[in-house]
């Protein structure tokens, strides 16, 4: 089981072996979508389709579209376990609205097949859906064994599944007895069960599959007890993490030694399956060590070794299933990243520095963004609502909500510089959560919540302003429903920010950025919902200022004007890319001079407009632009390509009508809207959109590296 230590890896030569490894499998896909694997014709398909989702394949991509019909084409018969699991966690995976009635049914048949040992089998019965409601409906539960192999896929399928509000509570104390009875003396878990009370050896990849089946369950029954106690009006904090009694419970801490051992003993040989075992089991728990091993860099550095000339890595039953498998071991893929929460709980104090070497702890914001060193990362530990006093940002950044967890920051009145209450109807500087005065400031994960008092007049609220320096957002979500006129987001000095999958609700404008100077703004993945969009905003100072660069890409933008340009603002130019437009008026504000192009331009690509009004100057109609083919022609037939199409949304959200009730997949298309086949291509991603869930989602993804790794090349 011991050998030599493997040479170490460069992330290099990680991402270009990922790499291979994805054009391999791209490569062995056939027409009909499938990838072929003896009796497993919907599982190998679904774990190929899921490997490479989760080294960065988009999910619009024709090899994932083609995947996923594969699966649900051959889904109505569908009773192998390995199969069942997988399908939900592709399916889950690519996020869309229509299959989780396959979801639901594929995890009806997974609880049906739980055996009296708390194991599964091969095959599970057809079970139907409806019986998720009513266990009587269920088929009588069988006597086989099972195999713990069966076993951990299911439980992997079930705890997928039960995002999409599906109770597993009862299945997962069967899982947690089975392992806990069924422990070996050396603390592993072999492959199948006890018989004649003559045990099995341990096997590695078993081993990892016990402590895997024990964290769910566990994290199962903490899900069940916060649930209660939330509807008793119990706070969800305890005094001891969760993780820390899992890790300190005997018997996991026995199984998680001899995982030690075994991680001790990766090797060249090392079966791909055990190695994907680790990787979850690793992940999950955010652990870099087991025992004294670094387990990814051993691992990694096996699997870069054994990798053939084709991309591939290869076992007795092929290449597909163990290529799978590597792929998503080097990706260090996240399978149950929301259990992290649950096993380690709530602290007492919210605000950790986690970049700081003894990853200090603070009870408010404003007392960790002081005590943050330039470059630091504050985590928020902490849904809240968190009360915020307009924080002043002047060095680079980062506020990311934690794992988990899905903070909320709220406006609060706090004190001016001179120690005195703020008064906002007197005081600009206090009229914003967050304000950006120096550096970058990088949000992850963070819904603000503005809902200013009433102080007797009108105020030019804004939840974010960016008077210097640069902002970074990612899958936020601002909203109001007071309807005290904030702009979501000010831009009043030159920028260069982004807004990535964000979610903004209500206002008097989305985006407003002050006209002082060379800016660029992009949006991308986002779903903007106001009266106004985007609010050029004249210079407050002597200059009138220009040079703004709008970008624009699969968006869904939905309110009363999209582009209201101050006139005498020079130099705007908008680029706009697979975004759907619902909006009354396109561009009735966007011109500076009457039916002419001079000091704006436009280049559009992919986009759908439903609009009434298309271009103007202080708002006054242009006659001539009344349509797409106008509106292309008017700037330079650079639109050609868009479409002019009725769109409806599954959720009708009348302009004017802002809650923070409402959620990203309210815009996604709507199966009766005529561009509903574009939805791949068209708008929002609404499943990666926003914080929490959309948050979740996109940061157990490879994009979310993607994402991280484009902030630190452009900082540099």
């Amino acid at each position: 089981m011991f050998t030599s230590v493997v040479q170490a890896q460069t992330d290099q030569e990680v991402t270009e072996s990922r790499l291979k490894g994805v054009e391999f499998l791209k490569s062995q896909q056939k027409e009909d979508g499938s990838w072929e694997y003896e009796g497993h014709p919907v599982g190998i398909t679904a774990l190929c389709t899921m490997a490479l989702l989760e080294n960065g394949i988009p999910v619009n991509d024709p090899v994932i579209r083609k995947g996923r019909e594969f699966v649900l084409k051959e889904s109505d018969k569908l009773k192998s376990t390995y199969d069942l699991a997988l399908a939900i966690l592709l399916l889950s995976r690519v996020g869309d609205r229509e299959d989780k009635v396959q979801i639901r049914r594929f995890a009806a048949r997974l609880i049906a097949g739980q055996t009296t040992t708390g194991g599964w089998t091969y095959s599970c019965p057809l079970a139907s859906a409806s019986s998720l409601n009513n266990p009587r409906a269920r088929p009588k539960l069988g006597t086989s064994p099972g195999d713990n192999s069966c076993t951990q896929f299911a439980v992997l399928g079930l705890w997928t599944a039960s995002r999409s509000n599906i109770n597993i509570d009862n299945s997962m104390i069967g899982v947690a007895r089975r392992f806990v009875e069924t422990q070996n003396e050396d603390g592993g878990w072999p492959y199948a069960m006890p018989k004649d009370d003559k045990a099995e050896p341990s096997r590695n990849s078993m081993t990892l599959a016990g402590l895997f089946c024990l964290t769910v369950a566990r994290a199962a029954k903490i899900r069940s007890l916060q649930e209660e106690q939330e509807k008793e009006g119990e706070s969800r904090a305890s005094d001891q993490k969760e993780g820390e009694t899992l890790v300190s419970d005997p018997i996991f801490a026995k199984g998680l030694e001899m995982a030690g051992k075994y991680a001790a003993g990766i090797n060249a040989s090392s079966a791909r399956y055990f190695l994907w075992s680790t990787e979850r089991v690793g992940v999950l728990l955010g652990l870099e060590k087991l025992g004294d091993t670094d387990w990814f860099s051993r691992g990694a550095s096996a699997l870069i070794k054994t990798q053939k000339e084709d991309g591939s890595w290869e076992n007795s039953r092929g290449k597909l299933a163990d290529t799978s498998f590597a792929i998503l071991f080097l990706r260090k893929a996240n399978l149950g990243s929301d259990i992290s929460r649950m096993l380690n709980g709530e602290p007492e104090k919210k605000f950790q520095i986690y970049t700081q070497a003894k990853k200090p702890e603070f009870e408010k914001l404003e007392d960790a963004v002081t005590a943050a060193k330039a470059g630091d990362l504050i985590r928020v530990n902490g849904d809240g609502p968190f009360r915020i006093p307009h924080v002043e940002i002047d060095k680079d950044l980062t506020i990311e909500a934690g794992f988990g967890y899905s903070p909320v920051f709220v406006y609060t009145r706090g004190r001016n510089k001179l120690g005195l209450r703020a008064r906002p109807e007197r005081d600009p500087n206090v009229r914003h959560i967050l304000r950006v005065s120096k550096g970058t400031l990088a949000l992850e994960g963070i819904a603000f919540e503005f809902d200013p008092p009433e102080v007797g007049k009108e105020i030019p609220w804004a939840a974010i302003v960016v008077n210097g320096g640069n902002l970074k957002m990612l899958n936020c979500t601002i909203s109001e429903q007071n309807d005290k006129g904030m702009a979501a987001i000010q831009f009043l000095k030159p920028t260069d920010s982004s807004i990535t999958n964000c979610f903004f609700v209500g206002g008097r404008a989305a985006i407003e950025i002050e006209g002082t100077g060379k800016q660029t703004v992009l949006v991308d993945g986002s779903v903007l919902f106001s009266r106004k969009i985007f609010s050029i905003l004249k210079s407050s100072g002597a200059s009138a200022g220009g040079d703004i660069n709008l970008n624009i890409s699969h968006s869904t933008i939905q309110g009363e004007d999209v582009f209201d340009f101050e006139r005498f603002v020079k130099n705007i130019h908008v680029k706009s890319d697979h975004t759907a437009y619902k909006v009354d008026n396109l561009g009735l504000s966007m011109l500076s001079l009457k039916s002419s192009k001079e000091n704006r331009s436009f280049e559009g690509d992919g986009n759908v407009y439903d609009v009434d009004k298309w271009l103007g100057m202080s708002g006054k109609a242009d006659p001539g632009v009344t349509d797409i083919k106008s509106w292309s022609r008017f700037w330079g037939n650079t639109d050609d390509d868009s479409l002019e199409e009725t769109i409806s949304f599954v959720q009708r959200r009348p302009n004017n009508s802002f809650n923070h009730r409402y959620k990203p997949e309210d815009w996604e298309l709507s199966e009766d809207s005529k561009v509903a086949a574009r939805q791949y291509d068209l708008g929002v991603k609404s499943f990666n959109v926003g914080a929490g869930l959309g948050f979740s989602r996109f940061r157990s993804s490879i994009l979310y590296n993607e994402w991280k790794q484009k902030q630190v090349a452009e900082a540099k």
